[in-house]
């Protein structure tokens, strides 16, 4: 471990020399001066790091230009996916580093190019009405849910009334439940719901602090902080599609159908 350690901070140390792994990797045998000039750095510096990667085996002076050796192209190619993996980390730390241990098996990768939206004092309701936005005209929704909120209630009974096409089975908390049937504003929405064909309300026995839902070809991922929605990820990338889906299984599994009193 101590060797690859040392062999990452060689690599990530000097951005140039990162940056020029990466050229060589991807675009074979590369003459030196047009290296100098996709660094855009000086002649004596471009000088520096090949030789640096000469004298540590990652590539070689030949009659084409600088090649990788396979040592370098397979550490090349492992920097880069490291590079690009944590630059899609980073990117949605706001979501990952208040997620739940229910969401590790979300793939990283499946979330590079999703929409990141981030709750702000500005607009702290701006993941439900995101949320919200992309159940209005879904036609098959499958989600856990943390809570249960009057207009996601209201919005359903609305749809249901209007005998929509509608596929639902939600999933939430015995809290959320016990809520819905003891507030007033809810209960008429919540048992329209539970009374209808289309939608199937299951009960979990356990406190759930995340979102996951998919609405039609949709997924979406939501986890709060402090108690209340904060980041949500929604994409429509089919491996986060299947790991919400297998989320979304794994809790139905572990709850019980509501049926109409």
């Amino acid at each position: 471990m101590g060797r690859a350690v040392a062999e990452l901070r060689f690599v990530s140390q000097s951005e140039n020399r990162s940056e020029a792994l990466s050229i060589l990797s991807a675009e074979g045998p590369v003459d030196q001066q047009a290296l100098e000039a996709r660094l855009d750095s000086s002649h004596r510096t471009v000088i520096r790091i090949v030789n640096s990667l000469d004298e540590r085996g990652y590539l070689r002076k030949t009659d084409e230009g600088l090649r990788l050796t396979p040592f370098g192209s397979h550490v090349a190619d492992r920097f880069d996916a490291f590079r690009t993996a944590t630059g899609t980390a980073l990117d949605f730390g706001p979501l990952l580093r208040n997620a739940p241990p229910a969401l590790r098996d979300i793939p990283l990768e499946s979330l590079a190019g999703a929409e990141l939206l981030v709750a702000s004092a500005a607009d702290p309701f701006s993941v439900l009405d995101r949320v919200l936005s992309l159940r209005a005209e879904a036609t098959r929704i499958r989600e856990v849910a943390p809570g249960v909120q009057k207009e996601s209630i209201d919005q359903l009974a609305a749809r249901t009334k209007a005998e929509d096409d509608l596929d639902v089975e939600a999933v939430i908390s015995r809290r959320a439940n016990d809520r819905a049937e003891s507030r007033v504003d809810y209960r008429d929405g919540h048992a329209t719901t539970v009374e209808s064909d289309a939608v199937d309300i299951y009960v979990h026995p356990d406190d759930l602090t995340f979102f996951a839902g998919t609405m039609d070809e949709t997924a979406a991922v939501a986890v709060s902080k402090d108690g209340q929605p904060y980041a949500l990820a929604v994409s429509d990338d089919p491996d986060l599609h299947a790991a919400v889906e297998s989320v979304f299984e794994r809790y139905r599994s572990e709850a019980t159908l509501k049926t109409a009193v």
